[in-house]
C-alpha cells in the first residue's frame, strides 16, 4: 500500500507558512501593481488567514477572485506563491487565501523564467585585464540582440552575432515597461546554436553584478506580467 502524502498543513509549516509571519502581497489593479504587507494569523489545510491589510491607516481589503502574488522570507531565502481570496472571517478581521498548490524558492538560478520580446538599449562586451573589469574600448562593442526570456537570476539573448562565446562577460542596459531601467553585468553560461527552426543563437546569461534595486525592478516586472497573463488565461 502506497504511503499517504503528508497533510497540506504540515507541508506549509515546513515551508515556513505559519501564524505570526509577515507576508507581502502584490496584485494587478488596473494598469498598476498594488503591494501591501500583512500578518498571517491562521493556517489550516484549506486556507491561510491573513489580517486585512492596513495602508495609510485605512483597511484595504484584497480583491476577490483576482490572482495574488505572495512572497515571504524563510531560513534566509525568499519564497513565493500565487493564490486568491476565498473568503473572510465573520468579524471581518481576517481574509482567507486559498492554500497554494506550489510554493517556489526565488533564491536559485531556476527563477521563474518569463518569455519576453524586449529590445535592450544596449548589450556590450566587458573584458578582464588583470585588474578591475573594464570596457573593451572607449566605446564598448555592442551586440545586436533581443531578450527572449528574463528572470531575477539572468536572461536569454537571441542574436546572430557569431563572436559571443561561453564565459564572456557582458553588460546590459534594459528598459522594462512600467517599471524602469535595469543595469547589470552578466556572464555567458551557455549557447544554443541555430537550428532548422530557429535562425538565431540563444545566449544564456547569469547576472553576476546587479543591485537590489535593479533586481527588485525585474521582480516587479515579472509579477506584473504573470498577473496579466493569468488574468488572460495564458498561465
Amino acid at each position: 500500500m502506497a504511503a499517504l502524502p503528508p497533510p497540506r498543513e504540515d507541508r506549509l509549516r515546513k515551508l515556513g507558512i505559519v501564524p505570526g509571519m509577515t507576508i507581502r502581497i502584490a496584485y494587478l489593479a488596473g494598469e498598476s501593481i498594488e503591494e501591501c504587507v500583512t500578518l498571517v494569523e491562521e493556517v489550516t489545510a484549506e486556507r491561510i488567514g491573513v489580517a486585512v491589510p492596513i495602508v495609510k491607516l485605512r483597511e484595504r481589503p484584497l480583491p476577490r477572485g483576482a490572482a495574488l502574488w505572495a512572497t515571504y522570507m524563510h531560513r534566509g531565502r525568499q519564497w513565493r506563491f500565487v493564490t486568491k481570496v476565498v473568503g473572510r472571517s465573520e468579524d471581518g478581521s481576517l481574509e482567507y487565501l486559498g492554500t497554494p498548490a506550489e510554493v517556489e524558492s526565488c533564491d536559485r538560478r531556476q527563477f521563474f523564467r518569463l518569455p519576453t520580446a524586449l529590445h535592450p538599449r544596449s548589450v556590450y562586451r566587458l573584458v578582464m585585464d588583470g585588474g578591475p573589469e573594464s570596457l573593451t574600448s572607449e566605446r564598448p562593442a555592442v551586440i545586436d540582440c533581443m531578450v527572449v526570456d528574463l528572470s531575477e537570476g539572468g536572461c536569454c539573448l537571441s542574436t546572430r552575432d557569431p563572436s559571443v562565446h561561453v564565459g564572456e562577460r557582458l553588460g546590459i542596459d534594459l528598459e522594462l515597461p512600467h517599471v524602469g531601467q535595469v543595469l547589470a553585468r552578466m556572464r555567458v553560461v551557455g549557447i544554443e546554436e541555430p537550428t532548422r527552426d530557429r535562425r538565431n543563437r540563444r545566449i544564456h546569461c547569469q547576472f553576476t553584478e546587479i543591485s537590489l534595486a535593479n533586481r527588485d525592478r525585474i521582480a516587479k516586472y515579472i509579477i506584473r506580467r504573470q498577473l496579466e497573463m493569468r488574468r488572460r488565461g495564458q498561465l
